[in-house]
């Protein structure tokens, strides 16, 4: 169980391990694009939880859960961008529900970079919204 900012860190850094091999691609495709994102905001975010737990300790449900979450979403992205470029019967419509999906995993991708990055350069404990 995850249960640290150093647990959070580790998973982020596993999530940019993973995807990094992915993310070379054409240059410009949104693909690639995105890839690159999930792969920095990861290891930005996982090296920042790392360190900070190398100072502070463990930290609370409330400081690293938001890590787990960039975490769990870099992942679920990952994951969709491998079902719109692999399949057996092209289906557009399909392609176009994960594309969908993806767009708005990628706010909240977004949403959850800027707050680790904000929580990792005050060190105070600051409050996500309501979002799970």
């Amino acid at each position: 169980m995850n249960e640290s900012m150093d647990d959070a860190g580790c998973c982020l850094l596993s999530v940019a391990w993973n995807v990094a091999p992915l993310a070379e691609g054409s240059p410009g495709s949104r693909r690639g694009d995105l890839r690159r994102t999930v792969v920095a905001a990861c290891r930005t975010a996982g090296h920042g939880a790392r360190d900070w737990a190398a100072r502070h300790g463990t930290g609370t449900e409330a400081q690293y859960r938001p890590f787990l979450q960039l975490a769990d979403v870099a992942y679920e992205i990952a994951t969709l961008l491998l079902l719109v470029e692999d399949f057996l019967v092209p289906d557009l419509e399909r392609e176009h529900r994960r594309w969908a999906e993806i767009e708005e995993l990628t706010t909240r991708l977004t949403e959850l970079a800027g707050w680790t990055a904000a929580f990792l350069s005050s060190e105070a404990p600051l409050r996500l919204s309501g979002r799970a």
